[in-house]
């Protein structure tokens, strides 16, 4: 068999299984070790496995990462073997799949070699230098993808496109309602007198409110007076209603509505006209010295006044005869009960094993009274009494 010529050692070679790392192999572990910094990461090692002399010799011509492996194990699963089967014929279908690598950011120095579905760990390999197409179109072709722009889906574009100036446009919508307000909130005087047919509306309705509430208040008053004051009260309502009838609004504000368009003087011109007109009438009147009823005038009627009711002369109080006063009857005395005597204690002398517990059970059926028998007799230990003592025994 015959071994690469110009090759590089890393570490010391083991004496039962000697390594042969393809250059662009180990490029390619140094490339992919520089991501797996903050995570660890594997390499599968694809190539060819010789025996001479009771020495395995293995020969990495291929390396591809394998995302399902993740940390150092001795037997691999089964979807980490799909995994690098898939690998191996996509990239490397000649070379057979002899192990793989951790890599965590540090100095690779040796290889985990699977055999027999077995995987152990050799330290020290040697590096040689061949021509090696399948690495070199791998490496070319990751390089591409990680320079490829990033693509994107020109409907799902549009169709964001279009939401975002269907938003814009209801904005600008908000806004230009939000200036309308705003220019009509601030108009000048001059634009809010002139105004509509509701604001000649508002003010009859005010004038209406207003007769109603005077109304109502003669109607109170007229309740709460006596019937003196009835007839002048009557007389002021009459002038106030009249003057109010007559009151008519400014010129500038009285508007005549044709055609929804506000049209100003000929309501004021008709009634302006009936006035002179009556006017002139009442003064010819009074030239030549005609009744009111001729000249078109209604003299106003004078209230009259109101019989006064006569007094009536108040009787007299009858006296009345004062009600002798009832004699009392004198209780009788009660009588007081007379206070029981009470009981004398009884004297009693202690014999030989009495005891106050004893003594009360025999004397009163239960030990209750001990107490009594200890303060009646100045006993502060109830359980030291002497034979031949005389103690007083309270009556049952």
């Amino acid at each position: 068999m015959e071994l690469p010529k110009n090759i590089t050692q890393i570490g010391e070679s083991n004496p039962y299984c000697k390594i042969y790392v393809e250059d662009y192999v180990t490029s390619y572990i140094k490339q992919q070790n520089q991501y797996a910094g903050d995570k660890t990461m594997a390499v599968g090692l694809y190539g060819e496995r010789k025996e001479e002399d009771g020495i395995t010799y293995l020969f990495f011509y291929g390396a591809c990462r394998l995302h399902f492996l993740q940390k150092e194990c001795r037997h691999l699963s089964q979807a980490v073997l799909q995994e690098a089967e898939k690998q191996r014929k996509k990239y490397f279908p000649e070379y057979a799949f002899l192990g793989y690598s951790i890599l965590d950011g540090e100095m690779v120095e040796g290889f985990h070699v699977c055999q027999q579905d077995v995987c152990r760990y050799i330290e020290g390999y040697a590096r040689f230098y061949v021509k090696n197409d399948r690495m070199l179109a791998l490496m070319l072709e990751e390089r591409q993808e990680e320079a490829k722009p990033e693509e994107f889906n020109q409907e799902k574009y549009n169709v964001v496109k279009k939401r975002q100036e269907e938003r814009r446009s209801q904005a600008d919508r908000k806004i230009g309602l939000f200036a309308g307000r705003a220019e009509k909130r601030d108009a000048g005087p001059q634009e809010k007198r002139e105004g509509t047919v509701p604001e000649i509306s508002l003010r009859n309705m005010r004038l209406a409110a207003a007769a109603v509430f005077g109304l109502l208040c003669v109607v109170g008053l007229s309740t709460m007076l006596d019937g003196e004051k009835i007839g002048e009260l009557q007389t002021a309502a009459g002038r106030f209603f009249d003057e109010l009838s007559q009151q008519q609004l400014p010129d500038g504000d009285v508007k005549e509505v044709v055609n929804n368009s506000v049209q100003v003087g000929t309501i004021v011109t008709e009634d302006k006209l009936t006035n002179a007109i009556l006017k002139e009438n009442a003064e010819a009147g009074a030239a030549s010295g005609a009744p009111d009823s001729e000249a078109g005038t209604t003299p106003e009627p004078t209230p009259e006044p109101t019989p006064q009711p006569t007094p009536q002369p108040t009787p007299e109080p009858t006296p009345q005869p004062t009600p002798e006063p009832t004699p009392q009857p004198t209780p009788e005395p009660t009588p007081q009960p007379t206070p029981e005597p009470t009981p004398q204690p009884v004297s009693y002398t202690v014999q030989r094993g009495d005891t106050l517990i004893g003594i009360c059970i025999r004397k009163y059926g239960s030990d209750a009274r001990v107490a009594e028998v200890c303060s009646l007799n100045h006993i502060q230990n109830p359980d030291n009494i002497q034979e031949g003592q005389r103690i007083l025994l309270p009556q049952p």
